[in-house]
């Protein structure tokens, strides 16, 4: 995968913005696709978006700490209220999708 902007993630997945739209110019560099946060907290990659099933405010801090750009949610779930604040409060865009994880991988790569 070569760079590519948060927003044309948003349409290869046929995502829906959740918040921080402004940021959607911002370049992502690799993705991370995992719904175990132990493994997102170990991948050392920066500018990256990370793709996952968990809905709960610990992810984006997960994405806070990691560096990461952007927060995907898939399998059409729909994130947590709190989730949703923090994503806000720390300016990471936060993108729901219907696609599951091998499928968003494969669209991405």
């Amino acid at each position: 995968m070569g760079k590519m902007k948060i927003s044309d993630l948003v349409v290869i997945l046929e995502g829906q913005v959740v918040c921080c739209e402004d940021k959607l110019g911002c370049e992502i560099g690799g993705f991370a696709a995992s719904d175990l946060l132990s493994d997102i907290l170990a991948f050392e990659q920066e500018s990256y978006a990370l793709l996952t099933g968990l809905t709960n405010v610990q992810v984006l801090r997960t994405a806070e700490i990691t560096s990461a750009h952007c927060v995907v949610i898939l399998r059409g779930k729909q994130p947590q209220p709190a989730a949703v604040a923090l994503a806000r409060r720390s300016g990471v865009p936060l993108i729901l999708s219907d696609c599951g994880m091998f499928e968003a991988c494969c669209r991405i790569c």
